[in-house]
């Protein structure tokens, strides 16, 4: 929103620069009318305006791309941090508005006034024409098809001018100008381009009505004078075309100029290479897109994955933490293909948050185990069926005997799984699920127990394949937004983030910062670590992200599409001193 709102204040001030420079003295005031409505008009359409199938059948353009960037968000091990609502950025959205609300309040009041007017005031036949009959001592006014005027302030000859100055608002459509302005105004009212415009508009309106009052054969001189009779009457409303509108020495002067030579015309052709220009500018993040999608190939860079995450056998924790994936990761068991890594990650009924609840209400903490003060993790790894059954349960790191039978206990009553695909078909899928013993300040506690799911390996990716026809924009109109704002995102990030207890006991601290595409549909797909720290802290980044929920997605062109998001966490230990990390309470 905040993208739109800057092009079309842009645009604004752009087509009024040109209209003070090139166009204010003519006396082509029908052609200015239509310049000065377009501008308006097109400001606020062009934002919307999406080339993109154009720019795909295109060669790249160019390739300078900035991610979008969201405010750092620090974690601390300790409680989390309260926020405030009263940030900048709401607050100058609040003052916003607060001024729209009122210009609003004061356009419906004018309005209110002028419809009241019209239900009190007498409809009479004026020289043949229709009018409202003012009793009050009121300057002439018309409002689309109604006139009003106190016939007793005027002679004869002055109410025929009148009728045909405001027979000329009325046929020609004036009031609509005016409204539009108005509406301008109302949604820009911090720019002053948008009031300014909207002065231009109503006196070129003026400018139009007097222009037929003299070639209707009244006397030019009279009529000025007629109009200069008038200055000092107070004006009934600002939504009705006024009879007597300030500055008068401008329409005196526009009256007595010189008609423009036809061959000014040629200047209000300007306007197309404005609107091309403007055009360009606003789907320039199309174009950076589109150059993205020509260039990258079909190569998935995943996640940064700590030892932690891995599957923990001997062989996988010699792997790199920066993978790359060309192909599904497949092993076999016993003639039964196994994925380590596919598209489309199994999910537990109901998605993680469910999954914690379901652990939380299930896992028992073994009486005898507290007793002997046993804490810490253990490492599950099964297999989830292409029917989404868990088979296979094994550990894979060790605790306690206790503590290693209950976690495979629970994992043996869980309900099927959704199954994960690859190539759009379920298959079996390799599953690791860590889980945290932990004692409330060293003190056996019954159950239920408070656990800490600290990473699953299976990792939702999408293959640049999937995406290949469609771009992944970095800036965009409207930028994806968590479910209810982004206090809401702090407040999930500080209730889900845990601190690992390795890395407090090491004093690591600092910043990690993960980048993640927001589908076109809400889904986060492709986390990956762009500014690593520590695997330990890496992969609690990455876990978070991956737990996320659906966002709203970012519109481009008023069309839901896929943005690339980079979220920045800072770790940072209280005092330098290792503190207990925050439970994810299920």
């Amino acid at each position: 929103m905040e993208i739109y709102i800057v092009k079309v204040n842009l645009s604004l001030i752009v087509f009024y620069l040109c209209y003070k420079l090139l166009f204010q003295r003519d006396t082509f005031w029908i052609l200015r009318r239509v310049y000065l409505l377009v501008s308006i008009l097109f400001s606020f359409i062009y934002p919307l305006i999406s080339v993109e199938g154009w720019i795909r059948k295109q060669e790249p353009i160019m390739t300078a791309i900035a991610s979008i960037q969201m405010d750092e968000f620090v974690i601390t091990p300790g409680e989390a941090e309260k926020l405030s609502f009263f940030t900048l950025e709401n607050v100058l959205w609040m003052l916003f508005g607060f001024v729209a609300m009122l210009m609003l309040l004061r356009f419906s009041v004018q309005l209110f006034a002028i419809i009241k007017r019209r239900i009190r005031g007498e409809k009479i036949i004026l020289q043949d024409v229709p009018v409202i009959r003012l009793k009050e001592k009121l300057m002439p006014f018309s409002f689309f098809r109604w006139i009003f005027i106190n016939p007793f302030l005027h002679n004869h000859t002055e109410t025929a001018e009148i009728l045909e100055h405001e027979q000329t608002h009325v046929r020609q459509w004036h009031s609509l100008d005016i409204i539009i302005g108005q509406v301008q105004t109302i949604l820009c009212w911090f720019n002053p381009a948008a009031w300014l415009l909207n002065r231009e508009i109503r006196i070129n309106l003026e400018f139009l009505a007097d222009n037929q009052v003299i070639k209707s054969g009244f006397e030019p001189k009279k009529y000025q004078y007629h109009l200069l009779s008038l200055t000092y009457e107070p004006a009934d409303s600002k939504l009705g075309n006024q009879f007597n509108v300030s500055p008068i020495k401008k329409r005196i002067k526009m009256m007595n100029a010189r008609k423009t030579k036809k061959r000014g015309l040629l200047k209000y052709a300007l306007i197309i290479p404005i609107a091309l220009v403007m055009l360009v500018v606003s789907n320039m993040q199309e174009m950076i897109a589109a150059t993205r999608t020509f260039v990258e190939k079909v190569v998935v860079t995943e996640n940064v994955l700590s030892e932690a995450e891995l599957n923990l056998d001997a062989e996988l924790q010699q792997q790199k933490n920066k993978v790359k994936f060309t192909e599904p990761v497949i092993t076999r068991d016993e003639d039964v293909k196994i994925y380590d890594m596919v598209e489309e990650a199994p999910s537990f009924p109901g998605g993680v948050t469910e999954l914690y609840n379901w652990l939380g209400q299930n896992i028992v903490y073994p009486v005898e185990a507290q007793e002997k003060g046993i804490q810490g993790r253990v490492t599950i790894q099964f297999v989830i069926t292409e029917t989404g059954k868990v088979t296979q349960p094994k550990v894979v790191r060790s605790l306690d005997p206790l503590l290693d039978a209950e976690a495979i206990r629970v994992v043996n009553t869980m309900p099927d799984w959704i199954p994960g695909k690859q190539g759009g078909k379920a298959v079996n899928v390799r599953y690791t699920l860590p889980v945290q013993f932990k004692l409330v300040d060293n003190e056996p506690k019954m159950t239920p127990v408070e656990v800490v799911l600290i990473k699953k390996e299976v990792v939702s990716i999408k293959k640049d394949d999937e995406l290949s026809n469609k771009n992944v924009y970095d800036m965009v109109d409207t930028p994806p937004v968590f479910p209810g704002g982004e206090m809401e995102l702090y407040k999930w990030l500080s209730e889900n983030i845990v601190y690992p207890v390795e890395a407090q006991e090491k004093g690591i601290q600092g910043r990690v910062t993960i980048q993640f595409v927001i589908t076109e549909t809400g889904k986060i797909i492709q986390p990956k670590v762009v500014r690593s720290l520590d695997p330990l802290l890496d992969a609690e980044a990455l876990r978070v992200v991956s737990a996320m929920p659906n966002w709203i997605p970012g519109k481009q062109g008023g069309k839901a599409v896929n943005v690339r998001y980079t979220l920045p966490a800072v770790f940072k230990l209280v005092d330098n001193k290792p503190k207990k990390h925050i439970e994810a309470r299920c």
